[in-house]
């Protein structure tokens, strides 16, 4: 891939991402699913759950070398082969996974010759046939990863692999158009948000057969995923293509249910037209399920169910004040909010206050929490009066703020913090890198060097990769106004780090103290600034950066912006 074509590209993309916290009200309700795995193991218990929670959306898959074992043949005759028929007579619908080969055809590895790609296509043309709850195709799955291809597709390496995809992609839909033309295919179908990898996929001939992108966001927090889906919109062929979430999951099960609200509020806002949970039964893989192998429900299948009963089908609209507090409104009578610390308060006559599983909460100790949501739903429209927000003293935050900077600009729009490369005193501003660009480098957009090729900015981590004395990774507030500042700073580097990194603070470029070293570090200080005057977080490494990824977080806080106490409205 030419690194000039990614940086136009990366140009071009970046123009949208300055509206990301203004995001317009969703064009129609999202799609809520869950993906099963019926394909590999039958359980009537688990499919009953689905039907009873209700789950309007499985994503699930059929095996192609278990339905055509003699070729042209097409048998449907195993549970794994016929499961969709226990949903024939229900609103269920199915998005179908179609990925692995068939022994008939290439050897079983991915499809890739004309024979096999041909035989591929009247496979998928046998499925949808067979089953009318399949209302779309996923081809392929996880294709830009090594665990879900094989063979020469594989072995062509990444900047190949979109063209395999798309003929795969072509095949079933040429295929399944001339039996069923209702039915989407779904295309891309990446692990996370890679624009490196989907970008030159989109500009492919042919590319118009893939009808929505299936992408699987894991590696993405919930709170950056407005940006990286503005960055990944921003190009052209992504911006109107119906974007698929057919995974989505939390691996923590004391905040999977927050994360499943979170999520699904976030994607509804931002347009996605699916998301799908996984999984919906357990795996054993780490990810936490909506249901237990008894059948019963787990905090996730909780919080599921009451997204099903109170949020889905309402329009909804992005109503943060700011961008350290997330207010999304659903219809009129329904907010979920989290955020940066701050009190909550409600008119306790008219608006009830409810946690991710829909248990009701206490109203008068309200509090908002950046991994925690409160659902709010009145009785009456909510209005400025039905809900008040106390005094939020923070006024930049590493994290809430993160964005994509035009090029050669030090900040992106909102961001609190000027992100630059130093060296020997001279001021580098980042570029943006699209994410899987090439081999070894996040799946997701960072901020970077095209001539420091390991260098990474993003979030919640940073790998210090400058070299030659006096440089740096830094981060820079301006201050405002006259004021005193509680600036806290937060560090951990990975173990595999073989020295560690230097982390300075400054004032003015005046060194105020130094932490240096692989253990885990905390800067917490209080300091004066005048209008203009600066403070800047320097993250450096010592003799080496090799394996020098930290996990960063940088705030500053004004006390004074809360010494009236007063509330705000939303």
């Amino acid at each position: 891939m030419a690194r000039a074509w990614l940086c136009t590209v990366c140009a071009a993309a970046i123009a949208v991402t300055s509206a990301q916290t203004a995001v317009e009200p969703s064009p129609a309700p999202i799609e809520l699913g869950a993906a099963s795995n019926f394909s590999q193991g039958w359980s009537l218990k688990t499919a009953q759950a689905a039907l009873n929670l209700p789950v309007p959306r499985l994503r699930d898959s059929i095996r192609w070398a278990d339905v055509e074992r003699t070729a042209g043949r097409y048998s449907f005759d195993k549970p794994t082969t016929t499961w969709p028929d226990r949903f024939a007579d229900s609103k269920v619908k199915i998005t179908l996974t179609l990925n692995w080969g068939n022994p008939l055809y290439d050897g079983g590895k991915t499809p890739y010759s004309a024979e096999a790609l041909a035989a591929f296509g009247r496979f998928a043309a046998a499925v949808v046939r067979r089953f009318p709850r399949i209302d779309a195709l996923e081809i392929g799955n996880e294709v830009n990863g090594g665990n879900f291809v094989s063979g020469p597709v594989k072995d062509a390496g990444l900047a190949e692999r979109g063209r395999y995809h798309l003929a795969m992609v072509r095949a079933a839909a040429q295929a399944v158009r001339k039996v069923r033309p209702d039915v989407k295919v779904l295309g891309g179908s990446t692990h996370s948000l890679p624009g490196g990898f989907l970008w030159p996929l989109l500009d492919l001939p042919g590319a118009n057969a893939i009808e929505g992108l299936a992408v699987h966001p894991y590696t993405t927090p919930i709170d950056q995923l407005p940006a990286q889906i503005g960055l990944l919109r921003g190009y052209g062929p992504a911006a109107h293509l119906p974007l698929h979430v057919t995974e989505f999951g939390s691996a923590d099960p004391q905040y999977a249910a927050d994360d499943l609200v979170r999520g699904y509020a976030t994607f509804v806002v931002l347009g996605v037209a699916e998301m799908d949970w996984y999984p919906l039964n357990e795996r054993g893989d780490g990810l936490v399920p909506l249901v237990r192998r008894n059948g019963t429900l787990t905090g996730a299948g909780e919080a599921f169910r009451f997204v099903q009963t109170r949020l889905a089908g309402l329009r909804a609209s992005d109503a943060s004040p700011d961008r350290f507090t997330i207010v999304h409104k659903f219809g009129r009578k329904i907010a979920v909010l989290w955020g940066a610390p701050r009190a909550v308060s409600i008119d306790l006559g008219t608006v009830a206050a409810f946690d991710a599983t829909g248990t009701r909460l206490d109203p008068h100790s309200l509090t908002l929490r950046d991994d925690r949501v409160l659902v709010l739903i009145g009785k009456t429209p909510l209005t400025a009066a039905s809900l008040r927000l106390g005094c939020n003293p923070l006024v930049a935050d590493s994290f809430y703020q993160f964005g994509y900077p035009a090029s050669g600009q030090l900040r992106a729009p909102g961001d609190g913090f000027q992100r630059f490369v130093e060296i020997a005193g001279r001021i580098i501003p980042l570029e943006v890198m699209s994410g899987q660009q090439r081999t070894g480098v996040p799946w997701t957009p960072y901020l970077g060097r095209a001539d420091m090729r390991d260098l990474r900015l993003a979030a919640d981590t940073v790998l210090p990769a400058v070299k030659g004395p006096d440089s740096a990774v830094v981060l820079r507030h301006i201050a405002a106004r006259d004021s005193r500042l509680r600036v806290l700073a937060e560090f951990s580097v990975s173990p595999r780090s073989a020295d560690g990194i230097v982390a300075t603070l400054s004032r003015n470029g005046h060194t105020l103290l130094s932490r240096a070293g692989t253990a885990p570090g905390n800067i917490d200080l209080k300091l004066n600034l005048r209008k203009g005057q600066t403070v800047s977080l320097s993250i450096s490494p010592r003799t080496s950066p090799q394996g020098d990824t930290t996990r960063y977080r940088l705030r500053i806080f004004d006390e004074s912006r809360c010494s009236q106490g007063k509330p705000s409205g939303v």
